[in-house]
């Protein structure tokens, strides 16, 4: 195979090396170093030491599973191929609208009345981890799944992100079903990892870089440079770099100070591309929000700028030349990393410029996490390094977590069959539909077209009932709500 660089296509030592992983594996690679093609020569061996009806790639976001979906499922013929998640029939409108694009004239949804069981006649799946692990705390729509799992080969990526619950219904599926599993990330905290490796029995991959040069070459590659900064420069730093023709990630741990930051940074460089990008979007803005920014990364030269909250840590394949950031735990902050100089290369004498400042309100994370993450800044603060250095530095400073085993509904409530939280609640926002936005919701719904892009995450105290949507969707004023921005808590705006 020859790429449109001209040079021919080679498997890396480890992506070929995969195939030779246990039935249970654990694989730990480098951001960017190409683990999901390591996971298909995985599936490969495994279907061919013993057959199975499925392939399964589960992600813990919608976003993610989307983009996998995009990169590699949709490649499969239309009537095998599945996305599945919460707003899969949304996501897959449009998905391909470029008729060049021989996957435009694929129809990849399922039948919308036969609910979970349409989704049967498929064999290749990108899904949120909930659509199959939600049986767990028997949610009724990974039940329906469940024969299907039951005869599948399972990729479970991004374990890292995942929550205490999430975590601990892993581990018991682990334990409790027979099932060829590959979980894979670029870093993971030595209780976790432990936990995977000594309680549930998962062969970690590699253990030793030794046969793997270019894994090695790929994680030894001295490629970020940290300093630093505080709340106050970082506006200073940004407009530099921007001056210089650099791209920069900016990631800040709320929603509001994303929206201040990107609206202010608006005002100052009006000549230059400021994109913000969160969670709380109409899902129809969120989706050409996510576009725009990872288009912009790949295509567009000179300077950019994109504000962004923790969405920016798994979903978005995007290379930054300067990364600044607040203060996060270690795990986070490994992966707002991977997206800064990710495709550096060896000898190109390029460094990614990674400034971190502190803020006064920590939420949402615990204070001893970010106790352990602004130690391990500290270690690294000055200096120059690789994503190997980070793993190592994660090893000394990540604290212990004692992560004890959750209730599982499916495995403990017995002949009481009550259903339970998969994940550990978001209680600050409610979904809601914007006032000017009910009327076309409502024709949607009658007409029988997906209506979650309508759909806007919202702080409670701006939600109220509306008994046209349901128990469900609360409705949010408009008049909070801008299309670049996302729902603010002011309601007037003011651009050049």
């Amino acid at each position: 195979m020859e790429l449109k660089t001209g040079k021919a296509f080679v498997l890396q030592d480890f992506q070929q090396q995969a195939s030779a992983l246990e039935n249970r594996a654990l694989l730990l690679a480098p951001c960017g170093s190409g683990k999901t093609l390591a996971a298909w020569h995985w599936i490969a061996s495994r279907l061919k030491k013993k057959p199975a009806t499925r392939v399964l790639f589960l992600y813990p976001t919608r976003g993610t599973a989307t983009e996998g979906f995009r990169d590699y499922v949709s490649w499969a013929p239309a009537e095998e191929a599945a996305l599945a998640h919460g707003t899969a029939a949304y996501d897959l409108e449009e998905m391909f609208e470029n008729p060049a694009d021989s996957r435009a004239e694929k129809d990849f949804t399922s039948e919308d009345r036969l609910y979970a069981l349409g989704l049967w006649p498929k064999r290749i799946f990108s899904a949120t981890v909930d659509q199959f692990l939600a049986f767990m705390q028997n949610h009724y729509g990974s039940l329906c799944l469940l024969p299907l799992l039951a005869d599948s080969v399972v990729v479970v990526d991004e374990v890292h992100s995942f929550d205490k619950s999430m975590f601990s219904a892993l581990t018991k599926f682990l334990k409790h079903f027979d099932v060829p599993v590959l979980c894979m990330t670029a870093s993971l905290a030595a209780d976790r990892r432990r936990t995977l490796i000594e309680d549930c029995g998962l062969q970690i991959f590699p253990d030793t870089f030794e046969g793997l040069d270019d894994l090695r070459a790929r994680a030894e590659h001295v490629r970020y440079r940290l300093l630093r900064t505080s709340q106050e420069k970082a506006g200073d730093i940004a407009q530099r770099a921007l001056g210089a023709g650099k791209k920069i990630l900016w990631v800040t741990n709320q929603v509001r100070r994303c929206q201040d930051i990107a609206i202010a940074m608006t005002k100052l460089s009006s000549a230059v591309t400021v994109l913000c990008y969160h969670s709380r979007f109409k899902l129809v803005d969120r989706r050409s929000r996510h576009k725009a920014v990872v288009d912009a990364f790949q295509t567009q030269p000179g300077p950019l700028l994109a504000v962004t909250t923790q969405v920016c840590e798994m979903s978005l394949d995007l290379d930054a030349d300067v990364l600044i950031t607040e203060d996060a735990p270690i795990a986070p902050l490994i992966q707002r990393m991977g997206r800064c100089n990710r495709k550096g290369e060896l000898g190109d004498g390029k460094m990614g410029e990674i400034y971190v400042y502190s803020v006064q309100d920590t939420k949402p994370y615990p204070p001893e996490d970010l106790a352990a993450g602004q130690s391990f800044l500290t270690f690294l603060a000055g200096k120059e390094f690789s994503q190997a250095d980070l793993e190592a530095a994660m090893v000394q400073y990540e604290p212990p977590q004692h992560e004890p085993e959750r209730y599982s509904s499916f495995l403990e409530s017995g002949c009481y069959a009550m259903s339970y939280p998969y994940r550990e609640a978001e209680d600050f926002t409610v979904p809601a539909v914007l006032d000017v936005d009910t009327d076309s919701w409502a024709a949607a719904k009658k007409a029988g077209k997906p209506t979650d892009g309508f759909i806007v995450p919202v702080p409670k105290r701006f939600a109220k009932p509306y008994p046209g949507l349901g128990r469900f969707l609360n409705v949010a004023p408009a008049s909070h709500y801008h299309e670049r921005f996302g729902f603010l808590d002011q309601t007037v705006i003011t651009e050049n």
